[in-house]
């Protein structure tokens, strides 16, 4: 049986997690399979702009974790964040945006 994904969660139901995760989440604004659009209460100019900031960002799914999606995309535009708190992952364009005229181009088309 094929799981089913789960999109539009929004912060006011993150759960507790356990351990930080290393894939991003179904509906994370950065993962390529996000559904158009779908930025939370951000717009796609603000997300980009802390994408490519020093922000640390907590997951909306998963309290206490960081989002993976971001540092995936960070690591796809090779965005080093200073701090070293801050979740580094690998490269992963295949899986999230690669620029952030992918990112724009995705979330600002109607269809």
């Amino acid at each position: 049986m094929t799981k089913r994904r789960r999109q539009l969660v929004s912060s006011e139901e993150a759960v507790r997690g356990k351990v930080q995760h290393t894939k991003p989440c179904d509906d994370c604004p950065f993962a390529r399979h996000a559904m158009r659009g779908w930025l939370g209460g951000g717009t796609v100019d603000e997300w980009l702009t802390i994408a490519h900031g020093e922000a640390k960002v907590e997951c909306h799914t998963l309290l206490g974790a960081q989002c993976t999606g971001l540092a995936v995309y960070r690591a796809n535009i090779l965005k080093l964040p200073r701090d070293p708190s801050i979740l580094r992952l690998h490269a992963d364009r295949t899986t999230c945006f690669s620029s952030p005229d992918e990112f724009r181009e995705h979330h600002s088309r109607k269809k």
